[in-house]
C-alpha cells in the first residue's frame, strides 16, 4: 500500500458507510481520521483542533496528520478540502444513480433525523440538487484515483483493492445482493422533477459509468489505466492531459503517456503528455504537472475527435467528441 493516506470523499447514501466499515476492519479505526463536520461525534480530535479553530491552518494539519501515519482520511467533505494536501491520485469516492441517491437520503432523514416534510419538499431544496457535482466541484472525475459505483460495488472494491494495494472487505451482510440497497420506487412526477433539478448530476453519473466500464475492462485485461481527458477539440487545436495511475503500476508513474489523436476514425498524429499544466498542479498530479499535450490542427465543425493511449488502446473520451462551430 502507498505511504500516502487515502482520501475518501464520502458522498451521502452511495455505499460510503459500507466502505467505511470495511476500511475500519482492514486498517483499524485508530488509523483513520474523519471529518464529518464540527458538530459530529465521528470527527477526529485532530480535525477539530486544527481545522475548526478560529483560523484553520491546513498546512499544520497536514504535518500533524502525517506525524500520526494514518491509512485514510475521509468524511462528508468536498474533494477540494483535502485533494491539494493528499493528491488527487490518492482520492476515491463512490457515485450512485442521482434519483435513487436522493430517495435514499430522504429515507435516511425521515428515519434518523425526524424529518417531517414530504419527499417533494425535501428534494426541492436547492441544497439537495446535484449533490455529486457540488462535492466534486473543481476536479474532473477522470483525474480522481478511483471513482466507484454503488450499483457495482463489488467490482468497484475489486479495482480499489488492486489499485491501492489494500484488502478492504465487502460487508458480509451485503454479500449475495445484486445491489447494496433495494431500489426505491418513484412516481413519474417525481422522476420528471428530479431529472429536471439534477441534470448536472445525471450527466456526471453517466460519464462516470462510461469511464467505469472502460476501466473495468482494462483492469480485467490486466492493462494499466491512464487518467486522461480530452480538454479541447476545436477547429484549430486538440489538447488534453494524461498520466498513468499509481498503485500496482507504480513503475509507470513517471513515464509520459503517448497519446494518439484520431479524427473521423483516422489517426492524424501522436504526441507525448509532457507539457506543464500549472492549473492542475494544486491536485498534485505525477510528473510535477508535466502531463499535458496539444496538437495544432485544421478541423471543421462536425468532425469527430477521440484520443487513444498508444500502448494500451484505451480510448478517451469513451465516445468521440464533435467539433463545434467557433463562437463569433
Amino acid at each position: 500500500m502507498s505511504s500516502m493516506p487515502l482520501f475518501f470523499v464520502h458522498i451521502p447514501k452511495t455505499a460510503g458507510t459500507s466502505f467505511r466499515q470495511g476500511a475500519e476492519r482492514y486498517f483499524s479505526p485508530e488509523r483513520i481520521v474523519y471529518d464529518y463536520g464540527e458538530d459530529s461525534e465521528t470527527t477526529s480530535a485532530l480535525v477539530t483542533q486544527t481545522l475548526y479553530a478560529d483560523q484553520p491552518d491546513f498546512w499544520q494539519f497536514k504535518r500533524a496528520l502525517f506525524a500520526e501515519s494514518p491509512a485514510m482520511l475521509g468524511g462528508h467533505v468536498s474533494i477540494a478540502r483535502f485533494a491539494s494536501l493528499l493528491g488527487v491520485g490518492s482520492t476515491l469516492t463512490f457515485l450512485r444513480d442521482p434519483l435513487q441517491r436522493t430517495a435514499s437520503e430522504y429515507a435516511h432523514f425521515v428515519r434518523h433525523m425526524n424529518y417531517k416534510g414530504s419527499f417533494r419538499e425535501f428534494y426541492s431544496r436547492p441544497a439537495m440538487h446535484n449533490r455529486h457535482r457540488k462535492l466534486l466541484r473543481g476536479v474532473n472525475i477522470e483525474a480522481i484515483g478511483l471513482v466507484g459505483l454503488t450499483e457495482r460495488y463489488s467490482e468497484s472494491l475489486e479495482m480499489l483493492n488492486s489499485h491501492f494495494g489494500t484488502r478492504i472487505p465487502r460487508r458480509k451482510d451485503n454479500r449475495g445482493k445484486p445491489r447494496l440497497q433495494a431500489e426505491h420506487k418513484l412516481d413519474k412526477e417525481d422522476v420528471a422533477e428530479l431529472t429536471r433539478l439534477n441534470k448536472r448530476d445525471i450527466a456526471l453519473y453517466q460519464q462516470a459509468a462510461a469511464l467505469f466500464d472502460t476501466r473495468y475492462t482494462m483492469f480485467k485485461a490486466n492493462q494499466p489505466w491512464a487518467h486522461a481527458r480530452l480538454v479541447e477539440a476545436s477547429v484549430q487545436r486538440i489538447s488534453g492531459w494524461a498520466w498513468w495511475q499509481g498503485g500496482r503500476d507504480q513503475c509507470l508513474r513517471d513515464e509520459p503517456v503517448e497519446v494518439e489523436l484520431w479524427v473521423n476514425g483516422e489517426l492524424i498524429g501522436t504526441v507525448r503528455s509532457v507539457e506543464l499544466l500549472p492549473k492542475l498542479c494544486h491536485m498534485l498530479p505525477p510528473r510535477g504537472g508535466y502531463v499535458g499535450f496539444h496538437l495544432p490542427v485544421k478541423l471543421s465543425p462536425g468532425d469527430q475527435v477521440q484520443c487513444r493511449v498508444a500502448s494500451t488502446g484505451q480510448w478517451f473520451p469513451p465516445s468521440p467528441r464533435r467539433v463545434i462551430k467557433p463562437s463569433t
